[in-house]
C-alpha cells in the first residue's frame, strides 16, 4: 500500500531488541515498533500508571509496558493482560476500569525499512 501522505517514524533496525521504541510525532510520543513483523503504532502511556510503553518490549506477540508487565494487543489497543508482580492482585480491577479504554491505535506501514505513519 502506498499512500499520498506519510510521514517516516522510525527505521527497523533501529528498534533494537525489543523491538518498540518511543517516537516524537505531531501527535505526540507514539510507541512504535513491530510484533511478528507486523508495524504498529499506538499511544505511548499505559493505562496502569502510565508508563512509556515505548520503553517496553514486545513478548508474545504483544506490547509490554516496562514497569508492570501489562500487556496490549496492538492492532486493537485492548489490554489484554493487567499489571504483574506486586500489582498482579489488582490486574482484574485495572482491566475493567483504567485498563478498559483502548490505547489508540495509528495506521503504519513497512517502506523501505522503516515504519511510516500513513493517512
Amino acid at each position: 500500500m502506498t499512500n499520498a501522505t506519510a510521514a517516516r517514524l522510525v527505521g527497523v533496525d533501529e528498534l533494537g531488541a525489543t523491538n518498540v521504541t518511543e517516537v516524537d510525532t505531531p501527535l505526540g510520543k507514539l510507541a512504535v515498533g513491530v510484533v511478528d513483523g507486523v508495524p504498529f503504532a499506538v499511544s505511548n502511556r499505559c493505562r496502569h500508571l502510565f508508563a512509556s510503553l515505548g520503553k517496553g518490549k514486545v513478548a508474545e506477540g504483544c506490547l509490554e509496558c516496562p514497569w508492570h508487565g501489562a500487556r496490549y494487543d496492538v492492532r486493537t489497543g485492548a489490554m489484554v493482560l493487567g499489571p504483574q508482580g506486586a500489582f498482579k492482585p489488582l490486574a482484574g480491577a485495572v482491566q475493567k476500569t483504567t485498563g478498559a479504554k483502548n490505547l489508540k491505535t495509528y495506521p503504519v506501514e513497512l517502506r523501505d525499512g522503516a515504519i511510516w505513519l500513513v493517512s
